[in-house]
């Protein structure tokens, strides 16, 4: 009985966090979310994490995937709401300007651009 409990426990509270909308709330917080799932993250996924006005290349989604794959090490520098991102040779990757929504407090990317 124990188990049966167990098990229906389980899979109300897996099934109650499916769904959930990812919550972005600082620019460093959503960079790490880009680097540590770019090979999973879906052209869909990374639409939603643009804010409305986002100033982006056509081809940003491919060519950041392509370049996260590449450079599996990687350092920053945080300005602001704006990262730095290099390889460990000290080349810029790309720069992320992050922007907060005044109503939601949620974190998006205002602006990706690559050298």
């Amino acid at each position: 009985m124990k188990k049966l409990t167990f098990a229906v426990m389980l899979l109300l509270f897996l099934g109650g966090c499916g769904e959930k909308t990812l919550v972005i709330r600082s620019a460093l917080e959503g960079d790490s979310y880009l680097r540590n799932n770019a090979s999973e993250l879906s052209e869909q996924q990374f639409q939603s994490l643009l804010a409305q006005q986002a100033a982006i290349e056509e081809d940003a989604y491919t060519k950041l995937q392509t370049l996260l794959a590449e450079h599996e090490h990687t350092r920053y520098m945080l300005a602001e709401n704006r990262i730095y991102r290099y390889d460990t040779e000290g080349e810029l990757l790309y720069v992320a300007d992050w922007a907060e929504a005044e109503d939601s407090g949620v974190f998006k990317i205002a602006a990706l651009t690559f050298p």
